[in-house]
């Protein structure tokens, strides 16, 4: 093989080469991994979780209102002019009663409510909506993490891959430059061919530079995302998997955390009109109190112990409208939460319709991009030996080569683009849950 004719062989066994590659095995599960390591290191996910508790606490503590209360109290007193009764009584004489200066005692009361008016009802269904909301909150945060991890993963993903179309193309180009150096010792071309090689060469070179730079700053903000530190070299896939067919047609969840958070959001305010109207009806409790007092029962004057068996009414009767104001304006709330629900279950289905759509034409970008750029490979190829035959011009292959390189690109940003949008579809359908 002569040195002529080296280059030429190099370029062609490198044209060859470039094909739209498969998808590494082991992508799926760095993602995967990627979604622990972010649900893990989440400050977000951490406060939600000690919310729930909180709320669960909340909820125990409302569930305890129907316990009997148990008080426990005692008092001292000094009275400088305490009670004093003389009478002349007949047949007896004269009847003196005096107090004593010091009042002291110690008691304790047992209370049970019987009847609240709904108080106690009311404040258990709100712990329990808030309780049931934070879990929801929790489960939106879930996905966003997740829905940003794909994000971002992916478009690094696509970054190494432009990346690697960047160092396909500057050494076609480096090879082409090759044959044209050899084709202008041997005076088969002008000089002027070699000038434009190496300008494009230059160029070749400065676009993988930016490209470089580009996937070291996406692997940072992935970094940032997982926990790990900014100038780790995390892995991640040498090229972007396309979206299996059929992808379009994940189902949604039955029940969407954003769905049942506006569901929540209903109940804790019919709790919240519940336990508001409770103040205007009538409450009824029993109660006991025992303890020791001096001076005690029958004038003695030491401490001597005695107890109170009671039950306590109490019944609004006027409050000037206040009741009929407040419960129309808990009305009204609950309408807006209602309407919220709307709101948002619109909201879902329009999201995930645009992600359906937007991921049906990505994939058809896909194939339309992997189509040209088998045609762009072997344009390219025709248009190399047609030059070395002397056939055709060396702007007509660096044409050749720059619609190759476009195909490539093209590919890229369509099966990211398709990648970006199937996360779409797994946020709007709650399919990380699943996941």
């Amino acid at each position: 093989m002569t040195m002529k004719t080296f280059p030429l062989v190099a370029l062609l066994c490198l044209l060859a080469a470039v094909r739209p590659a498969a998808a590494r095995p082991g992508e799926d599960s760095l993602l995967v991994r990627y979604r622990r390591m972010a649900l893990d290191c989440d400050d977000d996910l951490r406060a939600a979780a000690k919310r729930i508790e909180a709320s669960a606490e909340l909820e125990r503590a409302a569930r305890a209102e129907r316990i009997p209360t148990l008080s426990a109290g005692g008092d001292f007193r000094y009275t400088g002019n305490p009670l004093k009764y003389a009478a002349e009584l007949p047949g007896v004489g004269p009847l003196t009663l005096e107090g004593q200066n010091w009042k002291y005692g110690a008691s304790a009361t047992l209370v049970q409510p019987l009847y609240t008016g709904g108080r106690i009802t009311g404040a258990i269904r709100m712990a329990e909506s808030e309780t049931r909301m934070s879990e929801a909150r929790r489960e939106l945060l879930r996905t966003e993490v997740c829905y940003r991890v794909d994000l971002q993963y992916w478009t690094t993903v696509a970054r190494r891959e432009r990346m690697s179309v960047a160092e396909d193309y500057l050494r076609a180009v480096a090879d082409l430059e090759r044959v044209v150096r050899e084709r202008v010792e041997a005076g088969l071309c002008d000089r002027q061919e070699l000038l434009t090689v190496e300008v494009k060469l230059n160029e070749a070179r400065y676009r993988l530079l930016q490209v470089r730079s580009d996937f070291e700053t996406g692997r940072m903000a992935l970094n940032a995302l997982i926990g790990s530190p900014l100038d780790a070299e995390t892995p991640v896939g040498a090229t972007l998997p396309e979206v299996g067919p059929g992808a379009s047609g994940l189902s949604a969840a039955a029940l969407h955390p954003e769905v049942r958070l506006a569901q929540e959001r209903i109940v804790w305010e019919r709790g919240n009109l519940q336990y508001g109207d409770a103040r205007y009806k009538p409450q009824l409790g029993l109660g006991a109190n025992a303890g020791y007092y001096a001076p005690g029962y029958d004038f003695r004057p030491d401490l001597s112990p005695n107890w109170t068996l009671y039950a306590q009414l109490s019944v609004p009767i006027f409050q000037g409208g206040k009741r009929r104001r407040e419960r129309s304006a808990a009305e009204y709330r609950i309408g807006m939460a209602a309407d919220a629900l709307h709101r948002v279950e619109t909201d879902l289905d329009l999201e995930t319709r645009t992600a359906r759509t937007a991921l049906d034409e990505a994939q058809e970008r896909v194939a339309l991009a992997a189509s040209s750029l088998e045609k762009a490979v072997e344009n390219e190829r025709r248009a190399t030996e047609k030059y070395v035959e002397g056939a055709i011009s060396i702007s007509e292959v660096i044409d050749a080569q720059l619609y190759r390189q476009t195909a490539q690109e093209n590919l890229v940003s369509a099966k990211e683009a398709a990648r970006l949008h199937f996360a779409g579809l797994l946020k709007a359908t709650d399919g990380y849950r699943f996941r």
